[in-house]
């Protein structure tokens, strides 16, 4: 949708049957590392699965390639996580440039310095990296940790196909409290979050004048408590009658504003298109050292 932001120059793969489906595609695919490699590119999105993620990575800052991560740094030892630190490159780590969260870290001054932050509906290291950006932890780990992990059943809606009513599922809630000085983050994640229609995302963010969720700011304003909804705006296209973002709103007061409209952009979408135009026009983004940190938080939730 966005041929000037990104394109794709080249594919590996180790499957042969892969690799003909992307030639048929109009890619060039690869099954030989260097061949794809020699494609003239300006930088290498790694998706691999946890096996041979270290070796690839380091083969690559041997070879001084810009990469942009999306396999996540949890599984990997701490020497390893040493190793690839200071590796040129970026952390796929877009939830933070996604509409919601987007607006709710641009809403923070409303109620002060943020000293607490409850949040539901994000993986580990997804989880930690924004807490990050909400309390302002730095490179921070933990004081002091609680935690429970609660073994319980629901009745099942979906999972990584889509829609699925087929009875009850067994599942486990995980709760961590983490302490870091004088700022809390609460985490809780239940193992079938991302594919139950019952769960959404839970968020409260409290700070010294104010609290903000998902759903809307509370402050107060003249000396009296104010509630003010997050509005996410999306408009029809013109000739397909689809739905599309174009900013969001808290009050008068414009927080996210979607540059890519009106392409037919999913949340997830802009946020990854948000993170690329970021590294290509230089300003700050998710290195891979931050994604490094965020593992290194992610792997205590």
């Amino acid at each position: 949708m966005l041929p000037s932001l990104l394109s794709i120059v080249s594919v590996y793969t180790r499957s042969a049957e892969r690799a003909m489906n992307i030639e048929k595609e109009g890619l060039s695919s690869f099954l030989d590392m260097e061949k794809a490699l020699s494609v003239p590119h300006d930088a290498v999105i790694v998706a691999s699965g946890k096996e041979g993620f270290f070796p690839l990575m380091k083969m690559l800052k041997e070879r001084n390639e810009f990469v942009i991560a999306e396999t996540t740094f949890l599984s990997l030892a701490d020497n390893e996580l040493e190793v690839l630190s200071d590796m040129k490159g970026a952390t796929a780590e877009q939830y933070r440039y996604t509409p919601l969260f987007s607006s709710l870290i641009s809403a923070i001054d409303l109620i002060g310095e943020a000293d607490q932050l409850y949040l539901s509906g994000l993986h580990n290291h997804h989880s930690a990296s924004i807490a990050r950006i909400v309390l302002g932890l730095g490179e921070a780990m933990p004081d002091e940790i609680s935690s429970i992990d609660f073994p319980s059943s629901i009745i099942k809606t979906g999972d990584r196909s889509g829609l699925n009513v087929s009875g009850e599922e067994e599942y486990v809630r995980k709760v961590r409290l983490l302490r870091f000085g004088k700022k809390l983050f609460i985490h809780d994640f239940s193992s079938n979050q991302y594919h139950s229609y019952l769960f959404g995302k839970k968020i409260e963010i409290r700070g010294s004048l104010g609290v903000i969720t998902e759903r809307d700011v509370s402050f107060v304003s003249d000396g009296y408590p104010v509630r003010l909804p997050f509005s996410f705006h999306r408009d029809f296209v013109t000739g397909n009658g689809s739905l599309t973002l174009s900013h969001v709103t808290v009050g008068s007061r414009t927080v996210f504003v979607n540059p890519f409209y009106p392409e037919m952009l999913n949340d997830d979408e802009i946020a990854i298109a948000l993170l690329i135009k970021r590294i290509e026009e230089g300003e700050d983004y998710p290195t891979i050292l931050s994604g490094v940190e965020a593992a290194r938080l992610g792997r205590l939730l």
